[in-house]
C-alpha cells in the first residue's frame, strides 16, 4: 500500500508453514516520519459462558479504560472501574466495588469492557494466549514486546444496545497487539496520556531511512483432557517450536518459528 495521507509504504506478508498451524503476519512500514500508533484485532468467538480461560506473558501495568468506556444514555453499559491499575488478571476492579476476573470469559454478561496490559519488554517474545477446553484446543498469539507493546482486552458481551449492535454482539472478545492509547487514535498514542506517563510507549518513531517491520504470529493447537490454563510458553532449543505448559501440569508442544519474532528486521 502507497500510504497519501502521510507518504510512505505499508508492505504486508502473511505466510503459511506446512506442519504449522499458524498464521505468520509481517508489516513492513517505509518510508515514514514520525510518531504512529498501530496494532493487531483479532476476535474469538466463544461457544458459552465461563468456557475461555485468559494469559498473558508477564506484564509490567494493567489498566481500565480510563474514562467511561460505554454511556447508559446511549444504550451502552460497562462493569469495570474506568482507570483502575492492576496487577492481575484475576483481580480487577469494577465500578460497583466488587472485582472481575479477567481470566475468564464470557463472564459480565450484558456489560462492554475495555482493559489494556504492558508486556515486560526485556522478554525474548511476549505471548497471550486463550484456552477453550471444551472444545479442545488453545489459541495463542506471539509477539515483540518492544515493537508491540500491550495487550488489549475489549470484552464484548451484550453491552451495546445501539446499532448496528442491538445486544446482539455475545461472547466475543478481542485480544490485540498494540503500540496505542487504548483505542484513542494517533493524536492521543503521540500525546501525552496515563499509559506513557506511567513508562508504557504508545506510539511507535517511524525513520524514513530505517523500515520498521512488525512480526506477529497467532497459531492454535489441540489441548489434552485436564489442561486448563496457559501458565507459560517457552521456546525449544532449536527455535523451532513451542511447549505450552498449563497451569494444571499438562503440557504440550507446537512446531512454531519463534525466530520470525525475536530475530531482528529482515
Amino acid at each position: 500500500m502507497e500510504t497519501q495521507v502521510r507518504k510512505g509504504r505499508v508492505e504486508k506478508t502473511i505466510e503459511l508453514i506446512p506442519g504449522h498451524c499458524a498464521v505468520y503476519s509481517r508489516h513492513v512500514i517505509s518510508g515514514m516520519k514520525g510518531p504512529m500508533s498501530l496494532g493487531h484485532h483479532p476476535i474469538l468467538k466463544l461457544p458459552g459462558a465461563n468456557t475461555g480461560r485468559i494469559s498473558t506473558s508477564r506484564f509490567t501495568y494493567g489498566q481500565v479504560f480510563p474514562t467511561a468506556f460505554e454511556n447508559p444514555a446511549q444504550g451502552g453499559y460497562s462493569i469495570l472501574k474506568p482507570g483502575a491499575k492492576f496487577t492481575s488478571l484475576r483481580r480487577v476492579p469494577r465500578a460497583d466495588g466488587l472485582f472481575a476476573d479477567l481470566s475468564v470469559y464470557p463472564t459480565r454478561e450484558g456489560y462492554e469492557d475495555l482493559a489494556m496490559v504492558a508486556a515486560d519488554p526485556t522478554l525474548p517474545f511476549a505471548w497471550t494466549a486463550l484456552v477453550v477446553a471444551e472444545e479442545g484446543y488453545v489459541w495463542f498469539s506471539l509477539k515483540n514486546p518492544r515493537i508491540l507493546r500491550s495487550t488489549i482486552f475489549w470484552m464484548s458481551n451484550g453491552g451495546r444496545h445501539y446499532a448496528p449492535w442491538n445486544g446482539r454482539h455475545r461472547h466475543a472478545i478481542g485480544l490485540e497487539e498494540v503500540t496505542a492509547d487504548f483505542d484513542n487514535g494517533l493524536a492521543a498514542s503521540a500525546g501525552c496520556n496515563p499509559l506513557n506517563r506511567a513508562g508504557v510507549e504508545t506510539c511507535v518513531q517511524l525513520n524514513p531511512k530505517k523500515p520498521l517491520s512488525v512480526p506477529y504470529v497467532m497459531a492454535v493447537a489441540a489441548i489434552p483432557r485436564g489442561f486448563d490454563i496457559v501458565k507459560s510458553i517457552c521456546s525449544g532449543r532449536d527455535g523451532q517450536s513451542v511447549t505450552l505448559t498449563s497451569q494444571s501440569g499438562k503440557t504440550i508442544t507446537a512446531p512454531l518459528n519463534v525466530a520470525f519474532v525475536t530475530k531482528a528486521n529482515p
